[in-house]
């Protein structure tokens, strides 16, 4: 009996096989990337650096500015000007915990954050 583990893992017949995408690559929201994200009082906070999308529910969780995490579900976009605009002030922005693992714990402490419930 031949042994399958010795010689060329590739065979043939898979040499037409695409890889698998990369999870970015199914994120629709990452348009978004280096959008201006605005405060509510319409200041400049940065640039949106990171967007986080749920495939599974077909949501946008979060976007990441300067390293700190918001929430993505009560942002305004402005396509056409390439900016967003949020409803926090900057000092609950720049003190947000910075991205993790988007666990349900980690949108609860999230939420907590910005005075929402999670």
């Amino acid at each position: 009996m031949e042994n399958p583990f010795i010689g060329d893992p590739f065979r043939e017949e898979d040499a037409g096989v695409e890889d698998v995408e990369d999870a970015s690559d199914l994120n629709p929201y990452t348009a978004m990337e280096g959008y201006e994200m605005e405060d509510a009082s319409g200041t400049v906070v940065g640039e949106i650096g990171e967007t986080v999308y749920d495939a599974v529910s077909n949501v946008l969780k979060y976007v990441v500015v300067n390293g700190r995490t918001v929430p993505a579900d009560r942002i305004e976009v402005n396509a056409k000007e390439e900016r967003v605009r949020v409803p926090y002030d900057r000092e609950t922005i720049d003190s947000a915990p910075a991205l993790e693992d988007p666990s349900g714990e980690f949108d609860r402490t999230l939420r907590a954050h910005y005075g929402e419930r999670g």
